[in-house]
């Protein structure tokens, strides 16, 4: 079934941000929204963009990625169905400091800029609720920061499974989730050497928790992924 508006709508109001947002937000959100649809490999916005809006991915999978000096790419984050993203460039108007692209074929809600101002200058008190999200990314970010600052390796790279594979949800993966990233990507992801990545893969799944695949690490025991080090 393709997706238009009603089935966008539908979709968003039974989890996520927009589902804990007051009727008449969502109702100005979606009257505004327009849905876009990307084949694997492309992108909604690149490094250096000009704000364009905000966004919920509905179908698919996008990841972020940025770019080494020798040009190699770097995914950062994977994100799954009902995320929002977009959103640190509509607060402060710079270009966008990530890529995004499609892993699969997906399907994006797009709130444009013209459609955002247009909500929270006739609507101010709703600029809060749009903070939500920036200040979700910005809890998810400063956790992974003080586990990067603090915890082994193999803590570390667990954690950054968990928060790739979990997106914006507060539930634990399911067990088998499949994370889409190499060795290379988590090491320099996580700040550490190949070695020491694949070292502490090992440790963790010589321990039962995750599966190595070429491009991908399936999530055996979330649960127990999660209760690492604790």
């Amino acid at each position: 079934m393709p997706f238009d508006i009603g089935r966008a709508e539908r979709l968003l109001s039974q989890r996520g941000w927009l589902a804990e947002q007051p009727a008449d937000l969502r109702r100005r959100l979606l009257a505004a929204a327009r849905v876009i649809e990307r084949r694997p490999g492309e992108s909604v916005y690149t490094i250096g963009d000009p704000a364009d809006g905000l966004y919920a991915l509905l179908s698919g999978r996008m990841k972020f990625v940025n770019y080494l000096a020798n040009g190699r790419e770097v995914g950062t984050w994977v994100t799954e169905p009902v995320d929002w993203f977009g959103e640190v460039s509509m607060f402060d108007g710079l270009p966008r400091r990530q890529s995004t692209l499609a892993l699969d074929p997906s399907v994006i809600l797009h709130l444009p800029v013209a459609g955002f101002n247009a909500i929270v200058e006739a609507e101010p008190r709703y600029w809060r609720n749009f903070g939500i999200i920036l200040s979700q990314h910005l809890r998810t970010a400063l956790h992974y920061l003080e586990d990067v600052a603090t915890e082994p390796s193999h803590i570390r790279i667990g954690r950054l499974l968990l928060i790739m594979a979990t997106g914006e949800s507060e539930k634990e993966p399911a067990p088998g989730a499949v994370v889409e990233i190499n060795q290379e990507d988590l090491a320099t992801t996580t700040g550490m050497s190949r070695q020491s990545a694949n070292k502490a893969l090992k440790r963790l799944e010589d321990a039962g928790l995750i599966e190595r695949r070429y491009g991908a690490v399936i999530l055996a025991d979330p649960i127990g992924l999660a209760n690492v080090g604790r």
